[in-house]
This record gives C-alpha cells, structure tokens and sequence, in this order.
C-alpha cells in the first residue's frame, strides 16, 4: 500500500474517531440528566459555592459512646505520641474507590466521614456524580480537615490516605488530610484482637466486638467499583443506595471498635487485673511493651501465664506466648516466675532447643542449680555450655 492510500485510511479513521466521540459526548449528556435525578432520590444534596457542586448526604445519630477522659493510646497505635486530641479533633474517614490497585488509574468516588460533636456522631458523604466533580470535593475536604488533629482509618494508612494524596496531586491542590496525623484502627485490631478473631478485617472485628452483623442490604466491596461505573451509564441508584449504605456503616464501625480499644488503653496501668481470658492479657502485656511500660507488661504476662496454667488451650502451647512471657520477666528479675513459664510450656509439649537454652541459662546464671542447667544445656546442642558447665561442676566436687 502506497503512502497515499495509508493516509487516506487514517483520515477516514480519524473521522471516524471523531464522530463516536460526539455522539458518546452527547449520550453522557443526556444520561446525567437521569444521573441527577437518582442523585436527589439518593438523598444527595448540592452545593452550589463551587462549580461544579459538592455532591453530600449527611447524618447524625446517638452513640453509645465511653465519655470521659482521653487514655493515653502509646503501644495501641504507631503515632500515638505525635497527638493529643480530645474525642471531638478525630476525623473518621472512609473511601469507597473504583479499584484496589492505588495509583493515579484509582479514584475515590465516595468519601465518608464522621465525628462526635455534643456527644451526637455526626458523618458526611461526598459522592462524585462526574470525574469532572473531583478537585472540588477534595478541597471541600480539605477545608474540613482543618478542623481537627487526628485522621482515623481502617487500613486506610496505606490505602485511602495515600490514594487521596494522589489525586490531590494529580488536581494540582495539596493533600487534604496533610496536617492531620494519621491513626489505623487496624493496629491496635491486630495487636489487641490478632489472636482471637480468624482475621482483622474491619466487618469480623464488627461481628466480634459490636455484636453487628451487616445483614442482606449490605454489598459485596468486590461489586463496589463496578457498581458506580454502571450508575454513571444508567443513573439507577437501587445498588448505589447499597453502597453508601455500607459507607456508614463502616464509619460508624470504626467509631465502635474505637470505643473498644478506648476500654483497653483505660486498663492499660493496671497493677491488679482482672484474670479473664489469657489471649487479652497477653496482647495488653506486648502493648505495654510496646509503650515501655515494663511493669505492666509483665503484670499482664503474668496475668496471662496464670490464667492459662492448667488450661489445655492456653499460651504455654504456643512458643511465641513463651518467649514473649520469658523475657518480660526476665526484664523485671522475676526468676521464679520464669522458671514457671519454662516448666509449664515443657509439660505442654514444648521442647524446642531455644527453650532449653533459656532453661540452663536460667538454672546456670539465676537458680544456680548447675545439675539441672547441663542436662538442659545437653538438649540445646551447645557442646562449649556443656564443656563449661561439666568442667564447674567438676571443679564443685573436686
């Protein structure tokens, strides 16, 4: 084919090109007119300072809520020391997006958050109708955010924050979420809860915690990005009430487990603790830990050792629990209380080599019961602890 029938080609593709452009200009147009009136039916409403408008649905509703003074929350979540807000300076925020991917192909369509003002919880939805709509709710956000000091997701630390940042980014504005200091709810769900649920997913912890199930009018999250892709074609808003739907309900979940792990962080410095079940102790003596309170670490430790000696179920069967609780104690000089953690996982089974290491330490160096440190010492494949301790115990009875 010459050159001049090739280019013929491209301007009849061109033409073309052009031609599907306009009319699929012209079915949108026609289409948002259908879209608006599913947006007003969805309880949406407009605002018309910017153009083109915010698109919001507002709420408020009473919540059972633990009212008082504001723990103190180092260990529960990473960049607990980097604020100190009261109840009313945490924004709860919430994206649903049109994929999980991230990304500058990623947007957040619908933006809910709430917060607690006169202990009533009040939560805002920004819905994007149109790619068109994004830059002014992003800066209606923003002008939001400037109200509080703390931003709390769920997962959202590495998902919704940073997808929000990008499009922020890709609008030429700053994040809106910048000056806030950014909390995950699903920190403190994996250290408090890791063990006791099968997962930390936000709606397990709901079920597990709250005692909520979402029921049949909720929506599958893998149905969410496709479902407002078809109401930008068809503007039916029967599946889309689903979706903002499940929007609060995972803003007004994550308000819930907050309270939960408010309860835990009020126990936190607790000298005598209650027993209960050796799971919890053992997460409040890590995260104690983890907030260098070594006392109450090895409070709860203990608490958690107690509650699972003569339980078949309990920790001494599982060798993090042990080596958790041995060195705790080992940091307050708890010998006695170390060799009982060390003779309880043995009865349980246990009978790694790092466990007899830390029993003929403990005998050679603390109990100074040489006889019982080399018949452990012999289990741990040490041959120079085994020379060592035979040659003092020579030179004892020599």
């Amino acid at each position: 084919m010459d050159l001049r029938k090739r280019l013929a080609n491209l301007d009849r593709l061109s033409k073309r090109n052009k031609m599907q452009t306009a009319n699929s200009n012209e079915a949108a147009a026609v289409d948002f007119e259908t879209i608006e009136q599913s947006l007003f039916q969805l309880q949406l409403k407009s605002c018309s300072a910017s153009s083109p408008p915010v698109w919001t649905r507002e709420y408020c509703e009473k919540f059972s809520f633990p009212w008082g003074n504001f723990p103190p929350l180092e260990g529960f979540f990473t960049r607990a020391g980097e604020a100190s807000p009261h109840l009313e300076e945490i924004l709860f925020l919430d994206t649903e997006t049109t994929g999980l991917a991230g990304g500058t192909g990623t947007i957040a369509f619908l933006v809910g958050v709430g917060w607690f003002r006169n202990k009533e919880y009040h939560s805002l939805q920004y819905f994007l109708p149109d790619f068109a709509h994004e830059q002014a709710m992003l800066v209606d956000l923003a002008v939001l955010s400037e109200k509080f000091k703390v931003v709390m997701t769920f997962n959202g630390a590495s998902f919704d924050l940073p997808l929000l940042r990008t499009r922020a980014l890709m609008n030429r504005m700053p994040d809106p979420c910048g000056s806030l200091v950014s909390w995950d709810l699903l920190v403190p769900g994996r250290r408090l809860w890791g063990r006791v649920f099968t997962n930390c997913r936000q709606q397990t912890l709901e079920n597990g915690l709250l005692n909520v199930q979402r029921g049949p009018g909720d929506i599958d999250g893998a149905l969410i990005p496709q479902t407002w892709f078809d109401f930008l074609k068809t503007g039916d808003g029967e599946m889309m009430s689903r979706v903002l739907h499940h929007n609060q309900k995972d803003l007004v979940g994550m308000a819930g487990i907050f309270a939960h792990v408010l309860d835990k962080a009020r126990c936190l410095k607790d000298y005598d603790p209650p027993l209960g079940q050796w799971k919890d102790a053992w997460a409040l003596g890590k995260i104690a830990e983890k907030a260098r309170l070594q006392d109450f670490a090895a409070v709860w430790m203990q608490r958690a050792a107690t509650a699972s000696t003569n339980n078949a179920e309990g920790g001494f069967a599982d060798p993090r629990f042990v080596a958790d609780a041995i060195r705790l104690m080992k940091r307050q000089g708890n010998w006695l209380q170390v060799q009982a953690v060390i003779d309880n996982a043995f009865e349980s089974g246990r009978d790694e080599p790092w466990l007899h290491r830390e029993a003929a330490i403990l005998y050679e160096h603390r109990l100074f019961c040489l006889p019982r440190a080399l018949a452990h010492a012999r289990q741990c494949d040490e041959p120079q602890r085994v020379l060592r301790l035979e040659n003092k115990i020579q030179k004892i009875k020599g």
